[in-house]
């Protein structure tokens, strides 16, 4: 299995604007992982198993830990990655991800791999509607654990020819 190395990985976090606000993350010290999941529901027929059928949907989890540097931002116009997350600051006109307005502020996590080998083509990871629900700040090691969780059962994921 291909292991992702951050440094030749890029986040951005988008609005729903068009073209879309983002703010491009480059991750050395970090991670970001996300989990799909199924609801399945197992029917039994005179205590044997029978049928199986897809329950309710669930959301995916989304866990992202990076290092800061400030929370808020020293300029107008370019946001932190907590103040794109809370649309606040320089990032409090952003729009939503989501196509209803009258949901909670949501935005897109966009995940590109681009690998340094001549030959492999680059990947794009999608994460909408991407809705944080716990910040965890720990001063002594500057870091920030955000968690939440999309409003879709998985990830679009497309690969594309390198841009170098």
């Amino acid at each position: 299995m291909a292991k992702i190395d951050l440094k030749n990985t890029i986040i951005r976090l988008k609005d729903g604007d068009t073209p879309p606000k983002e703010l491009e993350i480059k991750i050395g010290e970090g991670n970001l992982t996300y989990s799909e999941k199924k609801t399945m529901e197992y029917s039994l027929d005179r205590g044997l198993l029978d049928i199986v059928r897809e329950g309710d949907q669930v959301p995916m989890d989304i866990s992202l830990d990076f290092v800061w540097e400030y929370l808020v931002a020293d300029s107008l116009t370019i946001p932190t990655i907590e103040q794109f997350l809370k649309r606040t600051g320089p990032a409090a006109a952003y729009v939503s991800t989501t196509a209803d307005q009258c949901q909670p502020y949501s935005v897109d996590i966009e995940i590109e791999n681009d690998p340094p080998c001549g030959g492999e083509k680059r990947e794009i990871i999608t994460l909408p509607d991407f809705r944080w629900e716990e910040l965890n700040h720990d001063t002594r090691a500057g870091t920030v654990a955000v968690t939440g969780k999309c409003n879709a059962t998985e990830a679009t994921i497309i690969r594309a020819v390198q841009t170098t």
